[in-house]
């Protein structure tokens, strides 16, 4: 979605705060105290930052039944730094090394397969796990609901200063720095590339998570897909989005795979949930951002085309709204109901392919703003640049209001200063998103399908 606050997104957030959550108090038949979880960290070239994620592990308060570290063909000394920390610091590790890549999707698909845990636990291997209890928080939220598939927290830019302090957290950490060299913090030229970028994520992701997914959340029970840096998954649920995308689109699901995911679980019938446990993770540099960009927003048009059902969500409503037919999936659901749940609802493809999902209007609400959006911004440039100019300043002050509104109390003012500072890289991202459009329909024309991150 283009991030913008005059959309239709964000009326359904505002709609979801105003709403509030599902008053009913659910019933768990499973105790996720008792659950057995695996961790998963694919890694390609990531020596100067991987020994930070197994650190945030090791002061988890939950037990872990394994924590595996794939080396996907690294050509640097990501192995060698793994194989030094789980020396240092005692962290029982199992280290996986690949001559060749092979990609991050068909290394959680393989990782999951062998694993007989009840959730996997994806970390990427430039992210931290700031809270202690990051982990035990989502398993709690993962098994409250029969019909949560995947949990994830929220996510910051770990700057420099951040990293250096995670650095200094304990003596395997400093032990691993200086046996290898590892520079603890960036050169100039690399802060000066990050710069923009942290200041543009910090602005996006407290408006995306402290607004926008959270009134999602409350007013439809789900939102489109999980934060991918740091999830926890049902693993049968992650198995069975596996077998389906095996079947149907082979190795590679999209250009990136938690989207699919997330999409293939609403698709299902399952939901993706966001709560407030925090980590931090590695922006890319100014030059590269746009890529990233490229390729999150590539993957929810290829993911609609995967699950073109939720999209085309509303219409069926419209056709069974004109002839009478209402939604009785739900309410025979109801009646066979022994445990309670927040936001149940029938599950499977069949019940969608015929009713639908509510998360849906997620979906067109992003395709519109995708396509409309920049496309009327730039027909105003031309038309009228004062009119464009008028536009864009009037939703940089509304949504520095909200994103005030929405941060927390002691750090609203700098929310606003970010938010505005932001305003040129929201824009980038904005034309980013035409792109992909453009790229999208040449893709579907010429039945390209090498879609892969």
């Amino acid at each position: 979605m283009s991030y913008w606050i005059i959309s239709p997104n964000f009326i359904l957030a505002l709609l979801g705060k105003l709403r509030g959550s599902d008053p009913i108090v659910p019933t768990p038949a499973f105790d996720w105290r008792t659950a057995k979880v695996d961790i998963a960290i694919p890694a390609k070239n990531e020596e100067r930052g991987i020994a930070l994620a197994l650190g945030s592990l090791a002061y988890q308060d939950f037990p872990l039944q394994r924590i595996t570290v794939v080396d996907d063909g690294s050509t640097d000394r990501t192995a060698d730094v793994v194989r030094a920390f789980s020396e240092q610091s005692g962290l029982a590790i199992e280290l996986i090394v690949r001559p060749e890549s092979i990609g991050k999707t068909p290394t959680l698909r393989e990782l999951c397969r062998r694993s007989d845990a009840d959730v996997l636990f994806v970390l990427d291997a430039d992210t931290i796990l700031i809270d202690h209890g990051y982990i035990s928080a989502c398993i709690q939220e993962l098994f409250r609901n029969a019909g949560v598939a995947s949990v994830s927290g929220t996510v910051m830019p770990l700057t420099s200063r951040r990293r250096l302090e995670h650095w200094d957290s304990s003596a395997a950490l400093r032990a691993v720095c200086e046996r290898f060299h590892l520079r603890p913090r960036e050169s100039w030229r690399e802060r000066v590339m990050l710069a923009p970028v942290i200041v543009y994520r910090t602005a996006l992701y407290t408006i995306l998570q402290n607004m926008l997914y959270d009134g999602q959340q409350k007013l439809l029970g789900n939102t489109l897909n999980p934060t991918g840096c740091a999830v926890a998954y049902k693993r049968v649920r992650l198995a069975e989005c596996f077998a389906y995308a095996k079947d149907h689109v082979g190795d590679d699901m999209s250009t990136s795979e938690d989207v699919y995911i997330g999409h293939f679980f609403s698709w299902k019938g399952y939901r993706n949930l966001h709560i407030a446990v925090l980590c931090e993770s590695t922006e890319p540099p100014v030059n590269r951002v746009g890529k990233q960009m490229f390729l999150w927003s590539s993957s929810f048009f290829q993911s609609l085309h995967f699950f073109p059902e939720l999209g085309l969500t509303p219409v069926g409503w419209v056709r069974r709204l004109l002839a009478g037919n209402p939604n009785p999936a739900d309410q025979a659901g109801r009646e066979q109901r022994h445990v309670r749940e927040q936001y149940r609802s029938a599950w499977g493809e069949k019940v969608t392919r015929r009713y639908g999902r509510a998360v849906g209007l997620l979906s067109i609400a992003g395709v519109v703003e995708k396509i409309a959006y920049p496309v009327i911004l730039t027909f105003l440039c031309f038309w009228s640049p004062e009119t464009a100019a008028i536009t864009v300043a009037a939703e940089v002050a509304l949504s520095t209001a909200v994103v005030m509104a929405v941060a927390d109390s002691g750090s609203r003012w700098r929310a606003g200063a970010l938010m505005v500072a932001a305003t040129p890289m929201r824009l980038l991202s904005l034309f980013v998103d035409l792109f992909c459009v453009g790229r999208f329909c040449f893709d579907m024309a010429t039945a390209n399908r090498d879609w892969r991150k």
